[in-house]
């Protein structure tokens, strides 16, 4: 109930608030109290849907963001794997082919494992995650072997809840993102025609995202630090073999020549 005129004038100019703030009051036969929000509310917050549209919105950036994390981690590391697992990485870099123009741009390049990585990449633009399989084949180029059972006893949940959780959440951003959120024949629509969107169900897939990134993080990086460590030592070890390696004889002078007759050989007397 909107208070009186004069109480919300009355209470603006105790409060040395502007005259048009928004004042929202409630009373009984014991009390009348005034409050206002600590923070401004944008008004078209609080429009009808408002909070809907920002729910969906949250979810297209969550999305967007897993994305950039997963693809950004191959990227960062695509290198790496290819030095330390050699034939041993997955089939996806092992198939990979190289024109002649890229062995050649190679030898001429400054630094050529900058290039052979940006060769590499070239041949893994980033794509949209369509569900969970998407996730799985970035982490298997990235060498993790039962990444969903690592990263569910990371977060203290099963694998098939977080792919589920996971699959619901990528599903409702491309209903929105190619669909505008549009409901099929037999769903549940709000008052602007699109499907019903609830605050609880999307802040639980959040977080599901968020843990997700936070175990992937660790599993990644603890990958990665080990192939820098078998590569560290690989190369101590090549530098240790050539160290010890013998140096070549050298040849022998050869004599200098000389005008003087040989001497005769011994004769008995």
């Amino acid at each position: 109930m909107a208070p009186d005129e004069d109480i919300r004038l009355a209470v603006c100019r105790r409060l040395h608030l502007p005259d048009n703030a928004a004042i929202r009051h409630a009373e009984n036969e014991q009390m009348l109290m005034c409050a206002r929000a600590t923070a401004p509310i944008p008004p078209a917050l609080l429009i009808d849907g408002a909070i809907a549209f920002l729910l969906r919105q949250s979810i297209v950036a969550a999305c967007t963001s897993l994305e950039s994390f997963f693809w950004d981690s191959l990227r960062e590391n695509v290198l790496t794997i290819v030095k330390a697992r050699r034939r041993g990485a997955d089939k996806s870099l092992r198939d990979l082919t190289l024109t002649l123009d890229d062995y050649l741009s190679m030898e001429n390049y400054a630094d050529p494992d900058e290039r052979l990585r940006q060769i590499i990449l070239k041949n893994f633009e980033r794509r949209t995650l369509y569900d969970s399989e998407s996730i799985e084949k970035i982490s298997s180029v990235l060498t993790v072997r039962g990444f969903w059972d690592e990263v569910g006893k990371r977060c203290g949940r099963s694998a098939r809840d977080l792919r589920r959780e996971l699959d619901e959440l990528i599903s409702r951003r491309n209903q929105i993102a190619h669909r505008a959120d549009r409901p099929d024949e037999e769903e549940e629509q709000d008052g602007h025609g699109l499907r019903v969107i609830h605050s609880a169900w999307v802040r639980t897939r959040l977080a599901t995202a968020k843990s997700l990134v936070d175990a992937s993080n660790q599993v990644f990086n603890e990958t990665i630090h080990t192939m820098k460590e078998q590569l560290a030592r690989d190369r101590e070890q090549e530098l240790a073999k050539q160290t010890l390696k013998p140096e070549a004889a050298p040849e022998p002078t050869p004599a200098p020549a000389s005008d003087a007759p040989a001497p005769l050989p011994p004769t008995d007397k």
